[in-house]
């Protein structure tokens, strides 16, 4: 997390995308002022930025971000008591597909595998709704995280992400394992598990043929544009 004149001196490096997010606020919506868009809008007017922008559960999306986002990145919960355990929130699954299928700007789905303390709960049911709205999807991996009520917990086993994956990869287009994974051997382990399934890997440990820099939501939506026929 940088401040915007961290951020100008990384655009003086070169640097030409960036992800914005932030923490959520007690309506579960990361809480974008005018101010801040407008800021935002400047800079990537000025040297030709790409913006992916983390968005949290809104009721709807702000109009602002039409022109300042070049893509929309959320978390999907099928499950609403899931959804409450680890958000606080509640929210209507359709709710959430609705505000995201009703902009112009390209929405990337994202789940958390095993994100209740390592367990499979409403993953598999997410994918099937999703899979009806987007043909792209980004499969993270829980991370035990220190000073939340799941520090003591394990990440998911192997077997469980990998029948995450392989039901996922009959339902999209294009099946992403996301930059939130497990460190140290867990991730060499993940990813060799994986590497016949997930179509695009994040900071691969062992390199890759192709890559790509920046937010895989950039990928995703070139992919789901057609600028890429082949991702692996």
């Amino acid at each position: 997390m940088k401040t915007f004149e961290e951020m100008e001196k990384f655009i003086q490096l070169g640097y030409r995308s960036f992800l914005i997010s932030g923490g959520l606020n007690s309506d579960g919506e990361i809480p974008y002022s005018k101010a801040v868009l407008d800021k935002l809008l400047f800079l990537k007017e000025k040297y030709d930025l790409q913006y992916n922008f983390h968005i949290g559960f809104p009721n709807r999306l702000a109009a602002e971000l039409q022109g300042v986002a070049d893509v929309i990145s959320f978390d999907f919960f099928s499950d609403r008591e899931i959804m409450k355990k680890i958000y606080g929130l509640y929210r209507e699954p359709m709710d959430q597909i609705n505000v995201l299928t009703s902009t112009q700007i390209s929405a990337i789905p994202h789940i958390t595998i095993g994100v209740d303390c390592g367990k499979i709960t409403h993953e598999l049911e997410s994918l099937h709704i999703l899979s009806e709205y987007f043909s792209v999807i980004v499969l993270n991996v829980f991370i035990p995280t220190l000073g939340t009520q799941y520090a003591s917990c394990l990440p998911p086993k192997l077997d469980d992400v990998r029948r995450v994956f392989e039901y996922a990869k009959g339902r999209f287009k294009v099946v992403t394992l996301g930059c939130m994974q497990p460190r140290g051997v867990y991730r060499l382990h993940l990813q060799n598990e994986l590497r016949e399934l997930a179509d695009v890997i994040v900071k691969p440990v062992k390199g890759c043929q192709e890559s790509f820099e920046g937010c895989c939501a950039f990928l995703l939506k070139q992919i789901s544009q057609g600028v890429f026929s082949n991702v692996r």
